[in-house]
């Protein structure tokens, strides 16, 4: 049984689809743009960042410690990530014209509200601000059962 220029066309076509869509797909793009870094421990830390290997104790098979990964960054002169989960007193609060408001906590970081909600928030009230999936960071009061979103702004 031959194969006709057609089909053996067609087979070559459907082999070379999946090269075609890793080609364009987001992660190789991002994985590409990291490369054009010249500082060794800067292109490593947007490796791991897009891959989503940025976890404590995730690179010690590698035989990577933390440690060596946190000196490695520091003479980069990149800044430590940010903490996940962030606890603190309101002690100043501005009521913004647009429904939003801004916040500073007792240790000195400034958050801005993000979307006009009625978040019930007082100087003095005790909030919590935790990463959400996508990049999205939230506010929560207490034990009340209602979150905003935020950014920092300092």
């Amino acid at each position: 049984m031959g194969v006709s220029g057609s089909n053996l066309a067609a087979l070559v076509l459907s082999l070379s689809l999946p090269l075609t869509a890793l080609a364009g797909d987001e992660l190789v793009d991002r994985l590409r743009a990291c490369a054009g870094e010249l500082n060794d421990a800067k292109r490593l830390a947007c490796y791991d960042r897009e891959i989503g290997r940025t976890r404590p104790g995730e690179n010690e098979e590698l035989g990577v410690t933390d440690e060596m990964l946190r000196q490695e960054r520091r003479q980069a002169g990149l800044k430590p990530a940010a903490a996940r989960n962030v606890t603190g007193k309101v002690v100043a609060i501005t009521r913004l014209r647009d429904g939003k408001f801004t916040l500073t906590l007792d240790n000195g970081q400034v958050w801005a509200q993000q979307e006009v909600l009625d978040f019930p928030v007082q100087a003095g009230d005790v909030v919590s601000v935790r990463r959400g999936a996508l990049g999205v960071i939230w506010m929560t009061n207490g034990a009340r059962p209602i979150e905003t979103r935020v950014h920092r702004l300092n």
